[in-house]
C-alpha cells in the first residue's frame, strides 16, 4: 500500500523539480535583461568587474553588490546624494537630475559626451539604467562605507521638538567629526505612515511645487543624520520632529513627513522618537567630507535646528585640539525655548575661558508679531531648568536680564549680523548646517560683506540643491561687480532687487533652472544692452509679476 504512495510522491517531486528547472531556464533566456559588465574603479589601482543583469538601476546594482553609496531618498532623485563618476556615456541628465548639478558639472558632462574631452562625468546613480557595459569611479572613502547595526542606549529630550539619541554600534566605527550616517527605516513603519498621511503629503508636495511619489513596498528607505559625537564606540544624533506642512505644528494636528518627495522640507521620521532602549537599528556610513580645515583660519560656525549636530562635533574637535584662531558660533533658533538649554553652560564657559571664541545665539521669532525678546512661560520654564551657575553666566554675558523676563541677545537673522562681528578676511571659512534658507542667505551675505571665497563655504548638501544654489550666488556676485563697474544709474537699488528676486523668489523655492536662466538673462543684458538700467528693471518687473 505504501509503495505506490511513495512512488507517486517521488514522481511528483521529480516533476516539480523539472518544472522549476524549465522555468528557470526560460526566465534566464527570456525573462531577464541581457548580461552586462559593470566595472568599478577606485584609488590605489582598485578594480572590480561585476557580471550583472541589464535593465536595472545603477543605484540598486551597486548597493546589492556591497557598494554602500548614499541615497537618503531611496532613489527618488530628491536628495542628490548618489552621484557617481561615469567613464561610459549613458546619456545626459533626466529632468529630475538637472537641479542637483552646478554649472561646472554640466559643462564637464557636455564636453565629455559631445567632444570626448575629460575623464568622465557625473550622474545620479538612481537615474541611470544599465543597458550596456558601464565603467565608473567610486572614491576610496565610498568603498570604506560599511553596513552596521547598533542599539539605542539613551534618549534625552533637549527641546520641545528635538531629541538627543545615543546609539552603541556592534563594533567601533571610524569616522571624522562632521560626517553622517544613514539609518534604514523599517518598511512596515514607512508603509503605515504613507497609508495614514498620504493626503497630507500630497497636499504639501502640491504647495511646495514638488511631484508626489507614492511609496512602493520593497524599496529600502534611508534617512541621513549627521553625527554630533566624537567617540568611535558611541554615536550621538540630534533628531527633530517636523510636520509635513511647516505652517501647522505636529502637536496641532499637522502630519509628520518622511519623504521621499518632501525630504527637502524638514523631514523627520517619527519612528526615531519611538525607538525603545535596546532596539536594534541598521545603518550605513560614514559619509561626507564636511570637516575642519587643517591650516590656520578664522572659523565661523553656523547652525540652525537639527543642523546643530555636526557643528557640535566640529566645535568639540576645535577645542580638543586646542585651536587658538578666532572662532565664532552663530546659533539661529526661533525662541529661547528652541535652544538646547543643556548645552548652554558649556558654550558660555567656552566663551568665558577663550578670548578668541564668541557664541552668538540669534532668535528670529517664527511668526508675525512673535517677539522673541519677551520671554513667554515656556521660555522662562526652560531658563529656570538651568543650574544656578548657568543662569548667572547667561546674565553676566548679556543674554538674559536680571529679572529673567527678557532676551537681550541678538534678534532677527544671522546674515545681517555678520559685518557686526566680522571683517573681511582672506583666511575666513564658514561651516554651515541647518535649513536651506538659512544656509543660502548666510553664504550670500558672507560673500558680499566678508569676501568669503566659494571654496571656503563648507556644508553638507542634504537637499542636493545647495551646491548649485551657491554656484548661482557666486555668479550673481560677479555680475554685481560688473554692474558697479559699468556705473549703471541706481545700481545699488537694482542689485538689491536682483538679489531678492534670485534668492527669495527662486533659490529658496528650489527653482534652480529658473535661477540659472535668470542669471543668464542678466549677463546677456550687461554684455549686449545699450540701456542696461532700463532692461534690468524690465527683467526684474517681469519676475515680480
Amino acid at each position: 500500500m505504501l509503495t505506490p504512495l511513495f512512488l507517486g510522491a517521488g514522481i511528483l517531486a521529480v516533476l516539480i523539480l523539472a518544472l522549476s528547472l524549465v522555468c528557470e531556464i526560460i526566465f534566464q533566456f527570456f525573462g531577464r535583461g541581457a548580461k552586462q559588465k559593470l566595472t568599478v574603479i577606485s584609488d590605489d589601482e582598485f578594480k572590480k568587474e561585476l557580471n550583472i543583469e541589464g535593465g536595472e538601476r545603477l543605484l540598486s546594482l551597486l548597493q546589492n553588490n556591497g557598494f554602500n553609496i548614499p541615497a537618503a531618498c531611496g532613489g527618488m532623485a530628491t536628495c542628490g546624494q548618489c552621484k557617481v563618476k561615469l567613464y561610459t556615456d549613458v546619456g545626459l541628465y533626466t529632468a529630475v537630475e538637472t537641479p542637483h548639478f552646478d554649472m561646472r558639472s554640466r559643462e564637464n558632462a557636455k564636453k565629455f559626451l559631445e567632444d570626448g574631452i575629460g575623464d568622465g562625468y557625473e550622474r545620479l546613480a538612481c537615474q541611470v539604467r544599465v543597458e550596456k557595459d558601464v565603467s565608473l569611479y567610486l572614491s576610496k572613502d565610498t568603498l570604506n562605507v560599511k553596513k552596521y547595526t547598533a542599539r539605542a542606549v539613551k534618549k534625552i529630550l533637549i527641546t520641545s521638538d528635538k531629541m538627543e539619541i545615543w546609539l552603541k554600534p556592534s563594533k567601533p566605527i571610524a569616522y571624522k567629526p562632521g560626517q553622517y550616517i544613514q539609518l534604514m527605516l523599517p518598511e512596515d513603519f514607512v508603509e503605515e505612515h504613507y497609508n495614514k498621511y498620504e493626503t497630507h503629503i500630497k497636499k504639501a508636495c502640491e504647495n511646495l511645487g514638488k511631484e508626489f511619489i507614492p511609496y512602493k513596498p520593497g524599496n529600502a528607505m534611508y534617512r541621513g543624520y549627521s553625527l554630533a559625537s566624537y567617540e568611535p564606540d558611541l554615536l550621538k544624533l540630534i533628531v527633530r520632529l517636523a510636520p509635513v506642512d511647516p505652517s501647522k505644528a505636529v502637536e496641532s494636528g499637522g502630519a509628520p513627513c518622511i519623504g521621499p518627495s518632501c525630504v527637502h522640507h524638514y523631514t523627520q521620521e517619527r519612528s526615531l522618537w519611538n525607538f525603545f532602549l535596546g532596539e536594534k537599528i541598521h545603518f550605513t556610513g560614514p559619509y561626507g567630507h564636511f570637516s575642519l580645515k587643517t591650516e590656520p583660519h578664522t572659523a565661523v560656525f553656523v547652525a540652525g535646528g537639527a543642523g546643530l549636530a555636526p557643528i557640535l562635533a566640529l566645535l568639540e574637535q576645535w577645542f580638543i585640539e586646542g585651536r587658538q584662531e578666532k572662532a565664532i558660533f552663530f546659533l539661529g533658533e526661533r525662541r529661547l525655548q528652541d535652544i538646547p538649554i543643556m548645552y548652554l553652560p558649556k558654550w558660555l564657559k567656552w566663551q568665558m575661558q577663550n578670548p578668541n571664541f564668541k557664541f552668538i545665539p540669534v532668535l528670529s521669532g517664527a511668526f508675525r508679531d512673535d517677539d522673541p525678546a519677551m520671554l513667554n512661560e515656556i521660555d522662562k520654564k526652560c531658563f529656570l531648568s538651568l543650574a544656578d551657575e548657568g543662569k548667572q553666566l547667561a546674565k553676566k554675558q548679556g543674554y538674559i536680564d536680571e529679572q529673567e523676563q527678557q532676551w537681550q541677545g541678538e534678534k532677527g537673522f544671522i546674515g545681517p549680523l555678520l559685518n557686526k562681528y566680522l571683517t573681511p578676511d582672506p583666511d575666513i571659512a564658514f561651516y554651515l548646517c541647518g535649513p536651506a534658507p538659512m544656509t543660502v542667505t548666510v553664504i550670500d551675505a558672507a560673500a558680499n560683506v566678508l569676501n568669503l571665497q566659494k571654496e571656503n563655504a563648507l556644508f553638507d548638501d542634504f537637499t542636493g540643491t545647495l551646491t548649485p544654489s551657491v554656484d548661482i550666488l557666486y555668479q550673481k556676485l560677479e555680475l554685481k561687480e560688473k554692474m558697479l563697474a559699468a556705473n549703471i544709474p541706481d545700481a545699488g537699488k537694482i542689485i538689491e532687487k536682483l538679489t531678492f528676486t534670485l534668492v527669495v523668489q527662486l533659490l529658496l523655492r528650489d527653482k534652480i533652472e529658473e535661477g540659472y536662466s535668470f542669471i543668464g538673462k542678466v549677463r546677456n543684458i550687461l554684455e549686449t544692452s545699450g540701456q542696461k538700467d532700463k532692461d534690468l528693471v524690465a527683467l526684474l518687473d517681469s519676475y515680480k509679476k
